[in-house]
């Protein structure tokens, strides 16, 4: 049960708001790119979050190791149905083609009728595409609570 909890934070990695703490420090097309990470997670829609992906993206998950590609991505999700996230990016930066951010996340959901909450933190870089700016890598770890 903690490693499905553990890998639900996987999905945490990319979400974030507007009115985020430290928002004014990411770059607005991350914040955007994980404001729709977070719709598609919140939604169960892990097809569209794995569409936020590069096609050769890579999840590093410490309970299920490396995931890569939009499939992998998208079916590792599947477990988190009905927990819902929040993101705070703490940073980011951009260039032409790469960029990073950062932050923290909590995920919340019900698991054999009990309440859950996992905290911790993640990193994602991200890769300018002929579709966008997407998730190229990202990488996350639970903060233990007790």
């Amino acid at each position: 049960m903690r490693r499905t909890l553990t890998a639900v934070a996987s999905i945490l990695l990319l979400l974030g708001s507007a009115g985020m703490v430290g928002a004014q420090e990411t770059p607005a097309p991350l914040v955007e790119l994980l404001e729709q990470w977070e719709i598609a997670f919140n939604a169960g829609d892990y097809d569209a979050l794995a569409a936020l992906y590069t096609e050769d993206g890579r999840r590093m998950s410490p309970t299920d190791g490396i995931l890569t590609g939009r499939k992998e991505i998208a079916e590792s999700n599947a477990p988190f149905a009905g927990f819902t996230i929040e993101i705070g990016a703490y940073g980011g930066m951009l260039d032409t083609k790469i960029g990073s951010t950062w932050g923290m996340y909590q995920l919340s959901g019900m698991v054999d009728g009990e309440a859950v909450e996992i905290e911790g933190r993640w990193m994602n870089a991200v890769k300018m595409t002929a579709e966008g700016w997407k998730i190229h890598r990202d990488i996350w770890h639970e903060i233990d609570l007790d």
